[in-house]
């Protein structure tokens, strides 16, 4: 590819230079303020890359959470990929050794571009959809790595308590996540002309609720001593298929005049395998006394190198899924089903999640975080932009963490 449809790729790539440099240098302080050596940031982008992925993933081996965890968490947050690759095919379809790269370097913010950009009618379609996939990778690592070497200034330099609160930058970014979602679901409706009614109305908002209500009560079972921390997500993320697939599941395949044996198939196992967690929970619970016994201490550097192999992997498999086994052939309704109402329900247990620990009773009763929240959702309904969200979020509740203690 000559250079001037290598500039012309990298054009395209601009707004995502500032957002994922934006954004990356949170996670880079993140990894340090945890506990990290630096470098871990930049194995972290090169083997994992996954945004928000990336971040669940550093909040759960700060709070020592187990690697089975981990890659079922990682695998549920990252589900969305699989469908990517559904209206790629056509586009990728002589990308030649170029393809998997595409493949793996593809993200949210990727996928939008590559599905909206125009290949030049004299460019070799791999190497500018490389180039374009490639440079937001880039853009990426380099964001997380320079939050990582900022920590280490600060820390060396003893200024490390200025960092308190930068952690909230997780919080902000699922809830601009899920407002995105919830958002890309009332356009759809838009679309399909099925606005009105009250069921459209609430529609999007339903995977969300469930999602809500479900960590809620997963928090609340741990706060009484019922959970053990280390469970609440799989636990959450087990109740909500459940409900999901019950509320929504079987209706979904009956408008498209199939069976709904499937679906009824997956709440009931749903509902088993949530039964068996809580129960080796209380199990877990009554051998070691506590509820939070198992996330007293971050998870060691060597796991953490595990994990984010295994992670690594898991999330290639999931961005290859539908090229390997839909270039051909149309999708299963359980995937479109997974598409439409799984990841939002993720995202929204995650948020919650995030506050498990805020208490209610005592000063300053979680005011910073619920005022950060409200700030991010506002800001990124008023002038939708995810970086100036995340960033003001985070910045006003330093603050009045800071001012509040």
């Amino acid at each position: 590819m000559n250079r001037a449809f290598a500039r012309e790729a990298a054009s395209y790539t601009t707004p995502i230079f500032f957002g994922y440099v934006a954004i990356g240098i949170p996670l880079g302080l993140m990894v340090v303020n945890a506990g990290y050596p630096w470098w871990l940031a930049l194995v972290m982008g090169l083997f994992m890359y996954s945004g928000a992925g990336e971040y669940v993933a550093i909040g759960l081996f700060a709070a020592g959470a187990s690697l089975a965890e981990i890659v079922i968490t990682e695998f549920f947050v990252n589900i969305r990929h699989i469908v990517y690759g559904l209206s790629l095919i056509e586009k990728c379809r002589g990308c030649k050794k170029w393809k998997p790269f595409i493949i793996y370097w593809l993200t949210d913010e990727t996928y939008a571009l590559l599905c909206s950009t125009e290949i030049p009618s004299r460019a070799e379609k791999g190497p500018f959809l490389g180039t374009i996939a490639f440079l937001d990778f880039f853009y990426w690592v380099l964001g997380s790595v320079i939050g990582a070497l900022a920590c280490n200034v600060l820390q060396h330099f003893n200024l490390a308590q200025y960092l308190n609160g930068v952690d909230f930058a997780l919080s902000a970014l699922f809830a601009v996540i899920l407002c995105g979602q919830i958002g890309g679901g009332i356009l759809e409706a838009k679309k399909a002309g099925k606005t009105g009614t009250a069921k459209s109305i609430l529609e999007p908002f339903v995977p969300a609720a469930i999602g809500i209500a479900t960590c809620v009560l997963a928090v609340l079972l741990f706060k009484v001593g019922l959970v053990p921390s280390s469970n609440i997500i799989f636990l959450s993320i087990l109740m909500g298929i459940a409900l999901i697939v019950i509320f929504r599941g079987i209706t979904f395949y009956s408008e498209r005049g199939q069976s709904a044996k499937t679906a009824i198939l997956i709440a009931l196992s749903a509902m088993i395998l949530a039964g068996i967690v809580f129960a080796a929970g209380l199990f877990q619970i009554k051998t070691s006394g506590s509820a939070d016994s198992a996330i007293k201490e971050k998870l060691p550097l060597s796991l953490v190198i595990v994990a984010i192999f295994i992670c690594g992997a898991i999330i290639f498999f999931e961005r290859s899924f539908s090229f390997l086994l839909f270039s051909r052939k149309e999708p299963p309704p359980l995937i479109k089903f997974i598409e439409k109402y799984i990841p939002s329900m993720i995202i929204a247990i995650l948020l919650v999640y995030c506050f498990k620990d805020i208490k209610l009773v005592a000063f300053p009763y979680g005011l910073p975080a619920f005022a950060g929240l409200f700030f991010a959702v506002l800001v990124n309904l008023a002038v939708k932009n995810s970086m100036v969200s995340i960033f003001g979020a985070t910045a006003l509740y330093m603050i009045l963490s800071a001012v509040m203690v």
